[in-house]
Formats: C-alpha cells, structure tokens, sequence
C-alpha cells in the first residue's frame, strides 16, 4: 500500500476515533446529569462553527461565481448574437 494512502486511512480512523470518543463522553455527561459541562461543551461547540465561518472566504467565493456567471452570459450572448447574424444574412 501506498504511503500517501495508509496516512489516508490513518487520518480516518483517528478522525472516527475522535467522534466515538465524543460522542461516548457526552453520552456520559448525559448519564451522570452533568448538565453545566454539557452546555460549556455545547458553547465551545458553537465558537468553534462561527470562527469557521468567519475565517471562511465566502465573500471572495461569490466574487468568483459572479465572474464565472457573467462569463457564461457573455459566451451565450456572443454565440446567439452570431446566431441573430446569420440570420439575419440568410433572411435578405
């Protein structure tokens, strides 16, 4: 096996790993009732997602997706003002 793969599946597995061991724990805190340690991890949990979100580039993302909606456009109204043209050609 490949070097680069077994990394893969190693990386997978302590990814697994780490979610099993999560989700054992909350399950644990849900059975001892230790509600405070619940919402402290359900709000560390939270800033964890919105700092994702906020160092997510979303802004430059649809810059990129407008450009390539308007590039498409412009290819379409360029291949149908071609179409008009010949049309026009064949019709006179």
């Amino acid at each position: 096996m490949r070097r680069r793969n077994k990394l893969k599946l190693q990386r997978r597995h302590r990814r697994k790993l780490f979610w099993l061991f999560t989700a054992a724990l909350v399950c644990a805190l849900f059975y001892t009732e230790q509600a405070a340690a619940l919402y402290v991890l359900s709000i560390l949990a939270i800033c964890g997602l919105l700092v994702v979100v906020a160092f997510s580039n979303l802004e430059d993302r649809d810059v990129e997706m407008q450009a390539a909606d308007l590039r498409a456009a412009q290819d379409d109204m360029s291949k149908n003002s071609r179409d008009l043209s010949t049309e026009r050609r064949r019709a006179a």
